[in-house]
């Protein structure tokens, strides 16, 4: 039993220091640090409504169901399919996008840019 426990222990071992070698020679530098992208299909859209305390949001799904919820803010940039500037108006529901986003100190997921692919 103590043998059957060391082998496992040791394949465990070799295992992780395997995949932490793999892991730090694959990683390709970052294009922009701090930020990521998430593809999916526009869920809900808010507009900001001041009067309410709402602030301007996009809701997005992607194909295994996860939902993220992104803040747009003054300095988002939002395309449409051309690559042509548009208004958060122009995104609707079941609109497919492409999200740049930063996750701000508070947790807070904040678009850079949504590009609408179709």
């Amino acid at each position: 039993m103590k043998r059957s426990l060391s082998i496992l222990v040791g394949v465990l071992m070799v295992l992780g220091l395997i995949s932490f070698s793999l892991a730090q020679g694959t990683q390709a530098p970052a294009k922009n640090p701090g930020r990521a992208t998430f593809i999916g299909t526009v869920d809900s859209v808010t507009m900001a409504d001041p009067a309410k305390g709402t602030k301007s949001e996009i809701v997005v799904v992607n194909g295994a169901n996860a939902k993220m919820s992104f803040l747009v803010i003054a300095t988002t940039t939002l395309y449409n399919a051309k690559g042509e500037t548009i208004g958060l108006d122009k995104i609707v529901k079941g609109n497919a996008v492409n999200v740049e986003y930063e996750t701000t100190a508070g947790g807070v997921y904040e678009a850079v840019s949504v590009k609408v692919t179709k």
